[in-house]
């Protein structure tokens, strides 16, 4: 009689695991797989770090092309002139304070905003992925009640920053072709003229496509690394993304939420 080989239960049957590229390339199309195999696979710097290094790269290279229009560098002038305006008119400053300003303003080189193109490519990419880290890993903490390892919820965040790399690309292009500094594809495209000092438009800015997706996506990882149903990871998700806006907003550092 021929031996037959025992069946393998289904539950022990594991899949390759994926490669860094593919996962990469799977957060935006199948983010649960991704997450699955992270919960249970060992940590991998690169699951972070290979992420921040494209925004880093993505956002540099935007403030390039951006900086390269006149149109949109006579945007950036009259923006700080009017802000400054402002001060004077609240009676903060004095008008030959103001007229100083502009005038260094003026006299600024080129370089100077390069250099706080790369500046700001270093923040978003790498303040941007350990912040959301520590929202999703103190959020399965403290709220949750379940423990994972804070390097997986780094893993996550990096991952999920994938969808910020494409909403800066996204968002290059749509100031570029209108030619307005303060494009995006979010609520204020449905404001004729943006105001960067106005509270409402602020919070106009702050609800964009891309900000609520991966939003999304972050709830889905802490669903998975928690072991809860997806809405109630979304409760908290969403309502601290909803309350940080606001917050950020209200205390007069609106220009984080866009």
């Amino acid at each position: 009689m021929e031996n037959v080989p025992p069946s393998i239960p289904a539950e022990r049957v594991q899949r390759p695991s994926s490669s860094l590229a593919g996962r990469l390339l799977n957060v935006f199309a199948a983010p649960g797989d991704v997450f699955d195999e992270l919960k249970t696979a060992n940590s991998s710097v690169a699951n972070w770090l290979v992420p921040v290094l494209i925004v880093m790269l993505v956002t540099i290279t935007s403030f390039a092309v951006t900086l390269s229009q006149p149109t949109i560098k006579q945007q950036i002038v009259e923006m700080q002139e009017k802000a400054i305006d402002q001060q004077v008119a609240a009676g903060k400053i004095k008008a030959d304070q103001a007229k100083a300003f502009k005038e260094q303003i003026a006299a600024l080189p080129p370089w100077v905003m390069q250099l706080f193109g790369i500046v700001q490519g270093v923040v978003a990419g790498f303040c941007g992925t350990f912040w959301w880290a520590l929202v999703v890993w103190l959020l399965g903490k403290l709220a949750l009640k379940s423990e994972f390892p804070f390097l997986k919820a780094l893993e996550v965040s990096g991952l999920t920053m994938m969808i910020f790399a494409l909403s800066v690309v996204l968002t290059t292009l749509l100031i570029v072709i209108l030619g307005n500094l303060m494009a995006r594809p979010a609520l204020s495209v449905f404001v004729s003229e943006f105001d960067p000092t106005s509270k409402l438009h602020l919070l106009l800015g702050s609800v964009n496509l891309f900000y609520l997706w991966s939003t999304a996506v972050l709830s889905l990882a802490l669903s998975k690394l928690s072991g809860v149903q997806f809405g109630k990871a979304a409760v908290w998700m969403f309502g601290f993304w909803a309350a940080s806006r606001v917050l950020f907003v209200v205390i007069g550092l609106g220009g984080f939420v866009l």
